[in-house]
């Protein structure tokens, strides 16, 4: 790794850190009566994966003598912290990822990722009565491998689901990164910041804006493509993205919601230029009951005039085009007596015992390779969502420009017994550029299932299987030469020093932030019930 991502990394977490000790050294004095909580979790992961493919790229191209397959050892050491106080709540997170190669030793490195979220809105409700919701979010993510959707999914409580290299998110809101875009193996540098704030109009209707900065900025390609093959190397584009929307959301019955929003996007790309995009939704959601809730969304988005790329060395300009957007979700939460009674019997065998919490959930981004909270849920318990979306992305690759991209998720999970969870995740995308002059589609699939087993308290083991499969089309032909697939088998550990016992329990490790579960038990200035524990 280059000494400028090192550098970038230290000034960048350097800046954070003194934040937050500025930040709570302001707290101690505005109230002396505002009683503070502070928890800091360490955990470390070690993964097993072997890769069918770490290159991403088609075998044939590879040099020859190139290894694709290959058995990978993952260590990620990681610090969760939290804070909370009448004022002000502070999510966490900081990482590193040592990958070690036994095939392809060139490729070992040592990524990092960081992610913070602060919740303001209590101390900003002091001077502004109705502002309900006041966050400021970022993350930052170094990684040798390609950015794009998939196992990474599952990193949230997984332990390391995400390690896999296959990426999720992290790019702002409806980044890039979601759009099922692949790369070469390339070192990539992912960096976002913003903020989300709600403020009352009335009983019933919240005004709402959001602001992102995003960077995507790409390093040395690590594909070591055959002389012979015929076929340039992936070119790929650093991308910048200012995103700030802005609406009103109302309450308009009991169990209905209505959402208005405009969102403008101003994206900036090397080589191509900088263009923007406008968009006007409308939105519905409603619980329908206790176990469904649906959401849908629609309107239009108009891309601003943007280079022609096909017009070498001319300035012909590609007209302003408006296109359909919208979205669905679709979720269902229960329990079931099947899985209940399937659990019973596991524990007789296993002679497992204790319980599971349900729900719940923190405000910190989520980024691949974390080692976040959660991944055992109730025994009994299940969750299937499914949503998808339409919407205009940045490429990153071959062609910089809009693209206009379908993605589909599909995820579930489920508490077979109070230790053992079960996940699924499947992700589709297909995306064609906005300029009917670049002929050129991308599809993406991804699948994961996975089993989480909770050893101790304290200590998860991870089991998973992933297939991606990356294809591309030109001016309808299929560019089989250009596709791939890849499949990964993960056997993983992490262990998290959370004495409470609630670091891997779905939804509880956040509730504890609140104080609902600061019981009697971790009284004042004790320590020992949850890492490092301390209220002031």
């Amino acid at each position: 790794m280059s000494l400028l991502c090192h550098s970038q990394f230290l000034r960048v977490w350097k800046f954070t850190l003194w934040a937050v000790v500025l930040l709570f050294a302001n707290l101690s004095g505005l109230s002396d009566s505002a009683a503070q909580q502070i928890r800091v979790v360490p955990s470390v992961s070690v993964l097993e994966r072997y890769d069918s493919n770490v290159f991403f790229t088609p075998k044939s191209l590879l040099a020859p003598g190139t290894t694709a397959d290959d058995l990978i050892t993952t260590v990620t050491p990681q610090l969760n912290f939290m804070q909370s106080n009448s004022l002000v709540k502070t999510n966490l997170s900081v990482g590193a990822v040592v990958q070690k190669f036994v095939n392809n030793s060139a490729l070992d490195n040592v990524g990092f990722n960081g992610s913070a979220g602060i919740d303001l809105a209590q101390a900003v409700n002091r001077v502004l009565p109705r502002m309900r919701g006041f966050r400021v979010f970022g993350t930052y993510q170094y990684t040798p491998s390609a950015p794009a959707f998939g196992a990474g999914g599952l990193g949230a409580g997984g332990g390391g689901f995400g390690g896999g290299g296959f990426g999720t998110g992290g790019f702002g809101v409806a980044g890039p990164v979601d759009s099922g875009l692949l790369t070469q193996r390339i070192r990539t540098t992912m960096f976002n910041v913003g903020l989300s704030n709600s403020y009352s109009l009335s009983p019933t209707t919240d005004f709402q804006t959001n602001y992102t900065y995003s960077q995507l900025s790409f390093g040395g390609n690590l594909t070591p493509t055959s002389t012979t093959a015929g076929q340039p190397q992936t070119t790929v584009f650093d991308t910048q993205t200012h995103s700030i929307s802005a609406g009103p959301t109302s309450k308009i019955s009991a169990i209905d919601t209505l959402t208005v929003k405009y969102t403008f996007n101003q994206m900036s790309q090397g080589q191509f230029g900088d263009f923007a995009t406008h968009s006007g939704t409308v939105g519905w959601g409603r619980s329908w009951t206790k176990e469904w809730s649906s959401s849908i969304n629609g309107g239009l988005t108009l891309v601003e005039p943007i280079p022609d790329v096909s017009a070498s060395g001319s300035q012909r300009r590609v007209p302003a085009t408006m296109m359909p957007t919208g979205g669905f979700s679709v979720s269902y939460v229960s329990g079931s007596s099947f899985l209940r009674k399937l659990g019973s019997e596991i524990q007789e065998v296993t002679g497992s015992s204790g319980g599971g919490v349900a729900g719940g959930g923190g405000f910190l981004p989520l980024l691949a390779g974390m080692n976040m909270p959660g991944g055992i849920a109730s025994p009994g318990s299940y969750r299937v969502t499914l949503m998808y979306n339409l919407g205009v992305f940045p490429s990153f690759v071959q062609t910089a420009g809009p693209i206009y991209t379908h993605t589909i998720m599909l995820g579930s999970m489920a508490g077979i017994t109070d230790r053992l969870s079960a996940q699924a995740l499947f992700n589709f995308a297909n995306s064609s550029f906005t300029s009917d002059s670049i002929g050129t589609n991308f599809t993406t699939y991804g699948t994961t299932v996975g089993l989480t087993y909770l050893i101790t308290p304290m200590f998860t083991a991870q089991l998973s299987h992933q297939w991606l499969m990356f294809d591309t089309q030109t001016s309808g032909v299929s560019a089989g030469d250009l596709g791939f697939s890849k499949q990964v088998i993960l056997l993983g550990f992490t262990y998290a020093y959370s004495p409470r016992g609630d670091f891997f329990r779905a939804g509880a490790f956040w509730e504890g932030t609140s104080g609902a579960s600061s019981s009697a038990e971790s009284g004042t200035g004790k320590s020992g019930s949850g890492g490092v524990d301390i209220k002031k």
